[in-house]
Formats: structure tokens, sequence, C-alpha cells
């Protein structure tokens, strides 16, 4: 874990309950240690061992294998990261046991079916200010948590339009992230997901397209470019079948976007127009270099 000195003046929760402490919620953790000291970090997971793990190596302060309605009385932000599919049924649970003064957000990369299926239950609906902080790695478990994970990363956050314009909630939210190190925007559930198909979803299929093309024959002879496009296909199939999944229509929208992006280099190759295939590349290398202008 990297050090880490800088304080958000704004953050003003004295308890923070994170349910599921992988990746991320080890490393929002690992945030709160470092920005904020005093206040109380609870994990909750299914595995027991792993959990006084994470106690061990300094994450939480106390942790459970089931959310109670004793822990959900007090002032406290619950941020909920487990994987999108479970995500919804998990905040539902946690709003029918919470106080009045409990917020619930979370960190899964798929807004819209989360934001849709919390907003069928009114109290579900008030309490939850969905969260996608941009950010992540590879390689899962609180074991590789960073406490400078979130550092100038944005976070986009989805209010619900059925909260009822509960801006204590919103602020909070604003708050909390940017607390831990989040450059925070706002978006809709929908806008959100249309996005990240491209800019997130996308890469990790055709980093897994790449990669199963090349095929493990032919993989002494790839080099460091091959390993700088195909990183993120390292990641867990698992978690990405439910995310691509729950991002559904989207995910295919950006797929066929790249698809006629292909059929135009297929072509331009086929009919030898090295000029067009020139074009596309400028277009490629002027896109990726304003990244880092």
């Amino acid at each position: 874990m990297s050090a880490m000195t800088q304080v958000s003046k704004q953050f003003d929760e004295d308890s923070v309950i994170i349910i599921g402490v992988g990746l991320i919620g080890g490393s929002i953790a690992a945030a709160i240690r470092a920005r904020h000291p005093s206040c109380r970090v609870t994990g909750v997971g299914r595995s027991a061992k792993r959990l006084a793990a994470a106690q061990q190596a300094g994450l939480l302060d106390d942790w459970a294998t089931a959310v109670t309605a004793s822990m959900l009385q007090s002032r406290s932000v619950v941020v909920v990261c487990l994987p999108v599919s479970m995500i919804a049924q998990q905040v539902r649970e946690i709003s029918s046991l919470a106080g009045t003064d409990v917020l619930i957000t979370d960190a899964g990369s798929v807004k819209a079916e989360i934001c849709d299926q919390v907003m069928m239950d009114r109290s579900s609906a008030r309490m939850f200010v969905g969260a996608h902080p941009i950010a992540g790695g590879e390689t899962g478990g609180f074991e590789n948590a960073e406490a400078d994970l979130f550092d100038n990363r944005v976070c986009v956050i989805t209010p619900l339009q059925q909260s009822g314009g509960d801006v204590g909630r919103i602020q909070r939210t604003i708050e909390f992230w940017s607390g831990i190190g989040c450059d925070v925007t706002r978006m809709t559930p929908r806008e959100h997901d249309r996005i990240l198909a491209l800019t997130s979803h996308l890469p990790h299929v055709m980093a897994a397209v790449t990669t199963s093309v090349v095929g493990p024959e032919n993989l002494p002879l790839t080099g460091s470019g091959f390993r700088d496009v195909t990183r993120i296909a390292a990641g867990s199939p698992a978690l990405w079948k439910q995310i691509l999944a729950g991002n559904r229509e989207q995910v295919i929208a950006a797929v066929q976007s790249a698809e006629r992006m292909l059929a135009d280099f297929r072509s331009g190759l086929a009919e030898h127009d090295d000029s067009r295939i020139e074009d596309l590349l400028s277009q490629a290398t002027v896109c990726r270099t304003s990244l880092d202008s």
C-alpha cells in the first residue's frame, strides 16, 4: 500500500461498511485507512478466514459474515463491492434493515440494470446512490489493495430519479468518493453504460479476441506491444461474463462499431488502398495522443 497524506475536508463519515473485501473493497478500506484513520471500517463477506486475514493486514477494524440490522442503525456508508449480478439484491436487503441515516452506494461497472432493479423498491431507491469508480486491475483479492488506487480516477455517480431528490445523500456520495481520491462526475445510468461499453467493455472484448486469435502456439514470438494491448484479457472470465451480460445491448452496439472499423481495414488492405489504411491509423494516433496531452 502506498503512503498517502492528503485528506478531504468534506469527508464526514465515522463508519463505512464494505460488502465484498476484494481488490476494490480492499482498496476502499486502504484509502480510508490512509486518509481518514478515525473512520471505522467493517468488512462483510462469505469467508471468515479471508476477512480475518484482511483485518490482520490492517484493512479492517471489524468484520462479519452477514449484514445485520444492529450494524445499520447509526449513520454510516455501505459500499457494495460485489459482482454486478448480486448488487441490486444486496442493496434491497440492506435497505430493509437500515436506519434512516444510512447511505448505500456501490462500485459496479454496470449501472442501468442495477438501478432499474433497485427502483422497484421505494426504500432501496431512497437510500441508494449508484457509483462506478473507474479503477481496478487484473489481479483480484484484498492482498493487492492499493490506498492510492482511486487517486485522480473518475467515479461516475448515477442518482435515481425515484430518490425524491435526496440532495443530502447525493452530496454524501460525492464527498465519500472524492474523500478517497476520486474525481466525481454525474450521469444517468444509461449514459454511463453507453460510454463504458466503448471505453471499458469493448477494450476487454478486443483484448480477448486478439489474445485468442494469436493462440498459445504463437506466444513465444510476442513482444511488449502484444502485452500492452492484451493485458486486460487476463481478468477474471466469471467477473467479465457478468459485466458484459449486464450491459448486453450497449456492448453489442460497441462491438458492431468495431466490426465496421475492422471491415474498413480489411477492405483497404484487400483493395491495396494504402492511403486509406494510413488515414485509419492516423485517426487512431491523433485520438490516442490526445489522451496524454
